[in-house]
């Protein structure tokens, strides 16, 4: 819903687009947004983006949408919003997540760009979202092959590898690739693992936690954080470290209470000394 004073914003704003104030634009935009959540706002708000030359502004405001599917609107800035940014791997994400359905032409970045994009970010110590994310401007050839020399690398950022492996996931690719897990070579087909938080094993273990904590519920959110890193370590190969999930939490739980993992306390001990302090 848009209220009228987001609705009189939106009208400077398009006046101010229709002068060449882009900059202006975009401020009344985002003042307009800050009163609400509008559709009508975000819409503009990211066509402001694009034309403005800001394609990852545009990219990160319309990614906060709930669903960006069912609306056919959001839909279209969307995938407008992958093209600008020539994000082809999160394109065919959704094609694989769509069973074919949702097909968003992409295109990648140049030959030379793509080099550039890897190069840089092997340079980074922490890589951020957004060093992340340029990765996905890669071809599907560049991008494999790179995840796969990443995901050998010793010194890769923890949440970074965690989250390639989420993203191979979604490409479900059928290929059999080599991670590192708590030092290990560890093998894993894409197609065949699920995302972590949607990990059946990792369910059970967060729900056996939950139930441990039912009486700390203060307690729970800092837990949790520990929990996710966790298993978050042994990701994307929970099945070989962890085969029943209910006593592997009740051993979790002891080990962040009383620094005592039980069955499990090796393993608790390597991760902890594997995570970056």
């Amino acid at each position: 819903m848009t209220t009228l004073s987001q609705k009189n914003l939106l009208k400077l704003a398009k006046k101010n687009e229709a002068e060449g104030n882009f900059s202006l634009a975009i401020q009344n935009c985002e003042e307009a947004l800050r009163a609400g959540d509008s559709q009508e706002v975000i819409l503009q708000l990211c066509d402001l983006y694009l034309k403005d030359k800001q394609e990852y502004s545009a990219y990160t405001l319309i990614k906060e949408e709930k669903d960006l599917f069912s609306n056919q609107a959001i839909f279209d800035e969307y995938s407008k919003i992958l093209r600008a940014n020539h994000f082809l791997i999160e394109a065919l994400q959704v094609q694989k997540l769509s069973q074919g359905e949702w097909i968003i032409e992409v295109e990648p970045i140049s030959e030379t760009e793509q080099q550039q994009v890897m190069q840089q970010f092997r340079q980074k110590n922490q890589p951020t979202k957004f060093d992340y994310e340029q990765l996905f401007k890669l071809n599907l050839e560049h991008f494999t092959t790179f995840a796969q020399s990443l995901l050998l690398d010793p010194s890769l950022n923890f949440a970074v590898r965690l989250v390639l492996c989420e993203d191979l996931a979604r490409l479900q690719l059928k290929t059999e690739f080599t991670v590192l897990v708590l030092g290990q070579q560890e093998k894993f087909v894409p197609a065949k693992i699920n995302l972590l938080e949607k990990d059946p094993i990792y369910r059970e273990v967060v729900s056996g936690i939950g139930s441990r904590y039912y009486h700390r519920p203060s307690q729970l959110p800092a837990v949790l954080g520990e929990v996710n890193l966790i298993l978050g370590s042994l990701y994307p190969v929970l099945p070989k470290y962890i085969t029943e999930p209910d006593s592997f939490a009740s051993d979790l739980a002891s080990y962040i209470d009383h620094h005592d993992g039980r069955a499990n306390q090796d393993l608790f001990v390597r991760i902890d000394n594997s995570l970056p302090k």
